[in-house]
């Protein structure tokens, strides 16, 4: 009975295995253009962050906060890591239990082409959002160290109104006059007196609390997505400097 599982899982497998190859190489040349978009095409702020090293000794204050920063990409990346490998591993074991080491070790690798294409793409994704959280990190540590006291206060009252998994993800950050936004591909620099519209679309998100913010310059249009209540702070910040009222 196990073996004429074993030879049925296999024709399972190779049926089931031959379509989402196929997918999973198309996505390789999606994943390669969004990587270049993310990794190496950088804008003005970008590249002062790849050549920015800390230099000031922060106040216990700030530290604590980026400590807090540093935890929470530690452990976000902890997160997607276990959500990965703890399902695979329990198919293994189970596969392990009910049919055989050699069962098993055919459902994590049916074909050496699949399984590379595969494994290379789940290597790719684990690499973009680790720069992601990286350069976040990087920024924030920036940004931190050169704003005022007055910023960092609103960056801590934005970060009391994100949720625990954003907790240390700002959507923005005001530093000297100018707004930073946090996107995942990219971080925009924008100076806040030059908006010259922003619209806003309710109910975003998994809980619908969050909103899409469209900010308005007078050569592009920026898209965000941040929750309801920090948003409140963003159009304050919008409202001081382009003298608009929504």
């Amino acid at each position: 009975m196990i073996n004429d599982f074993f030879f049925f899982y296999i024709k399972i497998m190779d049926t089931l295995f031959l379509f989402p190859f196929y997918i999973f190489l198309l996505m390789l040349p999606i994943l390669g253009v969004i990587m270049y978009f993310v990794m190496v095409r950088k804008n003005a702020f970008e590249e002062r962050l790849a050549l920015y090293r800390p230099q000031h000794q922060l106040s216990q204050k700030r530290e604590a906060y980026l400590k807090g920063v540093h935890k929470f990409r530690l452990w976000i990346i902890g997160i997607a890591i276990v959500m990965f490998t703890a399902p695979l591993l329990i198919f293994f074991i189970v596969m392990l239990q009910e049919a055989g080491i050699r069962a098993a070790l055919y459902s994590f690798f049916p074909n050496e082409m699949i399984t590379l294409v595969i494994y290379l793409i789940v290597f790719l994704v684990y690499w973009l959002l680790s720069y992601v959280f990286k350069r976040n990190e990087k920024a924030l540590r920036m940004l931190v160290e050169q704003m005022s006291d007055s910023d960092f206060d609103l960056l801590l009252k934005v970060k009391d109104y994100l949720s625990l998994d954003n907790r240390y993800s700002p959507p923005f950050v005001l530093c000297n006059h100018q707004l930073y936004l946090f996107l995942f591909y990219t971080i925009r620099e924008i100076d806040p007196a030059k908006i010259t519209d922003m619209k806003c679309n309710w109910g975003w998100g998994r809980s619908r609390n969050s909103v899409f913010v469209r900010v308005k310059l007078s050569k592009k249009t920026i898209g965000i997505v941040m929750p309801e209540k920090a948003f409140s702070y963003f159009q304050r910040v919008v409202e001081k400097y382009a003298k608009l009222k929504f």
